[in-house]
């Protein structure tokens, strides 16, 4: 799926499961694009929280549009986090 409309829709884990229907999920990949927040020492893409050790290449992109691309997962309240695989800064010009 791909989204142009910033923030993201929220989508859930068992969303995702309900349509795949009789397949199993092991995991969920997500790429996103946007300017990361940091708040209480916790990055976070839209409403999605950032995590890993690449969380200190966000650090280093502050302010900048990027791309980041890694392994969705959610807790029992719903609430997502994203296990940082790439970080990198957006090149697309507006």
């Amino acid at each position: 799926m791909k989204f142009e409309a910033a923030p993201p829709p929220t989508v859930t884990i068992s969303t995702i499961r309900k349509e795949v229907g009789k397949f199993k999920v092991d995991k969920v990949g997500m790429k996103l694009t946007g300017k990361a927040v940091e708040k209480n020492k916790v990055w976070t893409l839209g409403n999605i929280g950032l995590t890993g050790d690449m969380t200190s290449k966000v650090a280093e992109l502050k302010g900048k549009v990027i791309i980041v691309v890694g392994t969705l997962s959610e807790d029992d309240k719903g609430k997502q986090s994203l296990e940082l695989t790439g970080v990198e800064e957006s090149t697309k010009k507006k």
